[in-house]
């Protein structure tokens, strides 16, 4: 006898001996390795529904969260570091819990200019390099001197350029009596024929689907080696991505009605 149909038949013989489980999904213990199996899958239907959606469309997210909604209450969690919003549709609750392994996921994405913004504050610009971002990003900014007046961003980036470096050196000598002290002091400032601007204000729509803010950047001159560096201070990043956590509760919030409730934070199931 072959040794596929010596198998066949230990194989029926070990499922004659199967031992089925009364679970609401079909499953079976076999003698073979008194363990557990599944025979879900040789239904012609599923026994409950589960899956999990990713998406990046808001709007898309929101008709799911309420198409999908319609029998029993939703909850979902808003992740603020992440700008993500996972719903469970079959979370339950204390009294009833469910298995919570049917979801919807939001992923919010970064717009190309709010990456670009992220990657320029964090960066040290040689003199080109700044100039180049400027002329690459000029729809989104706009230029301000030390007295908060406009500059022309043409007029700008030629400033940046153009800086050029100077040193002074200032010796002191005291004479007494009986002692003597000298003191020396070197002066370093960066200068431009066009006048370096302060600050840069850049206007960008941070993720999809979120309202445009304006962002302070502060232009700071390193002088520490032979030519000069340039670095953009971001003021108030932090305040502004608790704004933004709290607008995209409230952005999701809106799109799914009362099909779901949010709450800020992140969930696991245990």
């Amino acid at each position: 006898m072959e040794a596929q149909a010596v198998q066949l038949i230990q194989d029926t013989a070990i499922l004659a001996h199967a031992k089925p489980l009364d679970t609401h999904t079909p499953a079976l213990v076999l003698p073979s390795d008194q363990k557990i199996h599944s025979i879900e899958m040789f239904q012609p239907l599923r026994s409950r529904f589960r899956g999990a959606l990713v998406t990046h469309s808001l709007h898309d997210f929101g008709n799911y969260v309420q198409q999908h909604s319609a029998e029993t209450p939703t909850t979902g969690f808003v992740d603020a570091e992440q700008m993500r919003c996972t719903v469970y549709f079959n979370l339950g609750d204390i009294t009833a819990p469910g298995h919570g392994d049917f979801t919807a996921t939001l992923n919010l994405r970064k717009t190309a200019g709010f990456l670009a913004l992220e990657r320029a504050a964090a960066t040290t610009f040689p003199q080109k390099d700044l100039s180049d971002w400027i002329e690459d990003w000029a729809s989104n900014l706009t230029s301000l001197a030390a007295d908060d007046s406009p500059i022309d961003l043409r007029k700008a980036a030629s400033a940046i350029r153009s800086i050029s470096i100077e040193q002074a050196r200032k010796s002191e000598h005291v004479v007494g009596d009986l002692s003597a002290s000298r003191s020396a002091m070197d002066q370093i400032e960066a200068k431009s024929s066009e006048g370096l601007p302060a600050e840069f204000r850049f206007t960008v729509e941070p993720y999809e689907g979120l309202t445009a803010r304006t962002i302070r950047l502060r232009v700071a001159v390193l002088t520490g080696g032979d030519k000069p560096l340039l670095k953009l201070r971001w003021i108030g990043e932090e305040q502004l991505r608790e704004d933004l956590a709290q607008e995209f509760k409230e952005v999701v919030q809106a799109d799914v009605g009362t099909a779901a409730t949010l709450t800020i934070g992140s969930f696991k199931l245990a």
